[in-house]
């Protein structure tokens, strides 16, 4: 008991001391844990089916029993945008996870080598670049299709230049450090000075970059599955429960109110993520 009570008051003081740190990190960090674990363990807890319609309750106010109320085919509200959670989720990750490696990698190229590599590099990331991000994820599912690995890869499509630019500027600043060209001088390769020197130094920026994308993600997938371009019925899905709920604004203004709600708070959470990052990243940001 002793040594449970003490690994309790250790964790208290941990969590209290990276509160102090970063409160924004600590914040968006607990919403993002609460949101996964929630969204993980929904089998577990709801006693509904995410298509599961109760034809006895059709557009039920929120109640004991339905705690969020119902959608126009007697469906749990509740348990729905926790589904939903699980594909926006997803896609965040799905999609930040493959733009970043992608990006990374060129990024790290085209600022180590300079010259052609990075002309080579950096101009088809710049044309990209050069088409609004919904407008390209759109076509790009449109083309192509609907499914969720479908969204994932357009998406990161979208966000490999960013990355890229992002790492290659970090690059640029580590590349002509002197603990670099100590290495070099003592014979290191080109893969080990990428991988060992620079890479771990100019991470942090392409790191908080990468959390607030997360949130945006989770945008770009509620918002192409409103216009019907995303998760197709009867799959649960933030945007797609926000366009159903469009016709019942006035009798059931929970069926758009819960859903809003809840892409505002995970986008919020990957926010403050990213703020509380920069300022643990960056000293210099946080004195100011």
């Amino acid at each position: 008991m002793k040594a449970r009570a003490g690994l309790v008051r250790e964790l208290v003081a941990r969590l209290r001391g990276w509160y102090e740190v970063s409160r924004s990190a600590f914040i968006g960090a607990t919403i993002i844990v609460v949101l996964s674990a929630m969204t993980a363990t929904v089998s577990l807890y709801s006693p509904y089916k995410p298509d599961a319609m109760d034809f006895m309750a059709p557009l039920s106010a929120p109640t004991s029993e339905h705690l969020l109320g119902t959608d126009n085919f007697g469906r749990d509200i509740l348990t729905r945008v926790l589904y939903g959670y699980q594909i926006s989720l997803a896609v965040a990750l799905g999609s930040v996870g493959f733009g970043l490696i992608a990006g990374v990698a060129l990024g790290l190229l085209a600022g180590y080598f300079g010259g052609i590599t990075d002309n080579l590099i950096m101009r088809p990331m710049d044309v990209l670049m050069a088409f609004p991000a919904i407008v390209l994820v759109v076509a790009l599912t449109g083309f192509v299709g609907r499914e969720i690995s479908v969204m994932i890869l357009a998406v990161a499509v979208v966000y490999v230049p960013i990355f890229a630019r992002v790492m290659r500027g970090s690059t640029l600043e580590v590349v002509n450090e002197l603990y670099v060209e100590g290495a070099r001088a003592r014979g290191a390769s080109h893969l080990r000075l990428m991988l060992r020197h620079i890479l771990p130094n100019a991470i942090a920026p392409v790191l908080i970059q990468a959390s607030i994308l997360m949130g945006i993600a989770i945008l770009l997938e509620s918002a192409l599955s409103f216009i019907g371009l995303g998760t197709q019925p009867p799959d649960p899905s933030l945007g797609l429960m926000l366009s159903e709920g469009r016709s019942f604004m006035q009798q059931a203004p929970w069926m758009v109110m819960v859903p809003g709600l809840a892409i505002s708070i995970a986008v919020l959470g990957f926010n403050l993520l990213g703020n509380g990052l920069q300022d643990l990243l960056n000293p210099a940001r946080k004195g100011r």
